[in-house]
């Protein structure tokens, strides 16, 4: 199980290679971020990078690795174009036109117990995969 906290790290297209090359092998590719909806967890409407959520999480886990009073506000420019702001299609962004400090939401309302609330379905969740992967055949 390869489990991901970076959007944009798509591995279908490797996963699908490999599952050709080697179909008794199983992987299963997974982002932290998208299996429980952040939105009854945190305050943030726009927050996709370093934002409240992310930064949450990791006041959680390290909260040494955080330190708030350095953190921007996350302002940034969406795309001009609308339809790649509602996720109708993807490119990747010029970080440099996009934010001043690459950040997209707000880390300042972050706190370790928003992060340890979002994590604790997450976890919930994630376990139950391992434990169905470990219990029985894939169909």
């Amino acid at each position: 199980i390869i489990l991901s906290g970076h959007g944009g790290n798509n591995f279908k297209g490797m996963i699908r290679d490999l599952a050709f090359v080697y179909p008794d092998f199983l992987i299963i590719a997974a982002d932290w971020f998208s299996i429980v909806p952040p939105k009854d967890y945190f305050e943030a409407v726009v927050d996709d990078h370093a934002g409240e959520s992310e930064t949450s999480v990791m006041m959680h886990y390290h909260p040494e690795l955080v330190n708030l009073a350095e953190a921007g506000d996350g302002e940034s420019q969406p795309f001009a174009i609308p339809s790649l702001n509602e996720k109708v299609g993807w490119a990747p962004r010029h970080w440099d036109k996009a934010t001043v400090d690459s950040g997209v939401g707000n880390p300042k309302k972050a706190s370790a117990e928003k992060g340890e609330r979002y994590m604790k379905p997450v976890v919930e969740k994630l376990s139950k995969l391992f434990t169905e992967v470990g219990q029985g055949s894939l169909y």
